[in-house]
């Protein structure tokens, strides 16, 4: 079997910041892919930059945690708190009813497609909230439906993903984040791939000031736009003869 290597970029849409790390970390450095988050302002300034750059992946990174959901939050009452908001974490999801998830996740499907005029490559989650056994069951379903591949984001979720028919990724590989963002690091990933498909997972973006108000997670993802354009990566993975794709090629 061959090597092919999804980067995906998580996060597009959260901020201009954003947007503007994973459009460079995709124009001058590896990222093949990238997942929309739609209820932020931003994503409409994403879409249209998305326009311009037709060979970047794009799918729907679900946001069930962190901030104010699509829809109304009287019609997904299970999923917010008094605020109107979203738990900060997927654990504070445990109380939420299938038919409010199915709800917020297919409004924003539909509002991904309005952005865009066409369907995502994927879905995966913000948090990973699809490795609750309930929301993966809920993605997985419209997935289905739809023909779209799923982050595998754990045995577990492939297993889910497996029993419904629901392409993925063999491997998913998440350690390329935080202290765990080095050149270094890196090159040991590509150094490990295996065959079949692997997701590496990363989060670049340039760390505005609507970033570093909201989200302890901000100047590590210059860093991590560094790194993913330095040229010592571009040379290793052809050195390896790895393919780069995305979820649309699955």
């Amino acid at each position: 079997m061959s090597r092919r290597l999804i980067v995906n970029a998580d996060d597009l849409g959260r901020t201009v910041g954003i947007n503007d790390g994973i459009f460079h970390a995709h124009r001058h450095g590896i990222v093949t892919s990238a997942t929309l988050m739609v209820c932020y302002e931003a994503s409409a300034e994403a879409a249209g930059r998305l326009f311009e750059t037709p060979e970047l992946g794009v799918g729907l990174h679900v946001q069930l945690s962190g901030g104010r959901p699509l829809l109304p939050p009287e019609g997904v009452p299970s999923l917010v708190d008094d605020q109107g908001l979203l738990p900060r974490r997927p654990p504070g999801l445990e109380r939420a009813r299938r038919e409010d998830l199915e709800r917020e996740v297919r409004a924003q499907l539909a509002r991904f497609e309005e952005l865009l005029d066409r369907a995502p490559t994927h879905l995966d989650s913000h948090h990973h909230s699809h490795a609750l056994p309930l929301v993966c069951a809920v993605i997985a379903e419209v997935a289905r439906e739809r023909s779209l591949p799923v982050r595998n984001a754990s045995p577990e979720v492939a297993a889910i993903l497996g029993g419904l028919g629901v392409r993925t990724t063999e491997v998913f590989d998440a350690r390329f984040y935080d202290a765990g963002a080095t050149l270094d690091d890196l090159l040991a990933a590509l150094d490990e791939l295996g065959d079949g498909t692997t997701e590496l997972m990363c989060h670049p973006g340039r760390s505005d000031d609507e970033l570093r108000a909201s989200s302890t997670y901000a100047q590590a993802r210059d860093r991590e736009v560094e790194v993913l354009c330095d040229p010592a990566v571009r040379e290793r993975i052809a050195a390896l003869g790895v393919e780069l794709v995305h979820f649309g090629d699955l």
